[in-house]
């Protein structure tokens, strides 16, 4: 048999689709009960106004990674989408010192190997 249930969006017109399939991928691939062998920089961005993901599920997940250079930025008034034009401009802020970061991390273990 097969199970579908229609769920409201906040963010879409159209309900979300939620069927056994989704159901028991997500249980195959639950990671937070466990540290997670992640070790590259990582930086999260929250909004503590999320109402699809609670902003404790974010601190939650910094604390399994194992990578000792994570960042978790918390935006008070932000939603799931981070869509706001100070939004955007603070994840391209973020994009752009994490991939000098991991730049420079490149150029290290390359003089290294030399």
């Amino acid at each position: 048999m097969l199970f579908r249930s229609r769920v409201p969006s906040d963010y879409d017109d159209e309900p979300y689709a939620i069927t056994r399939a989704l159901i028991e991928d997500g249980r195959r691939h639950l990671l937070l009960g466990a540290p997670i062998p992640i070790r590259c920089p990582v930086r999260l961005i929250q909004g503590m106004a999320d109402t699809a993901v609670p902003w404790r599920t974010a601190l939650t997940l910094a604390g399994r990674l194992e990578s000792g250079d994570v960042e978790l930025t918390l935006i008070k008034s932000a939603d799931h989408r981070l869509s706001t034009p100070p939004d955007l401009n603070r994840l391209r802020r973020t994009l752009k010192a994490l991939w000098a970061a991991v730049g420079e991390i490149a150029n290290i273990k390359s003089a290294l190997i030399r």
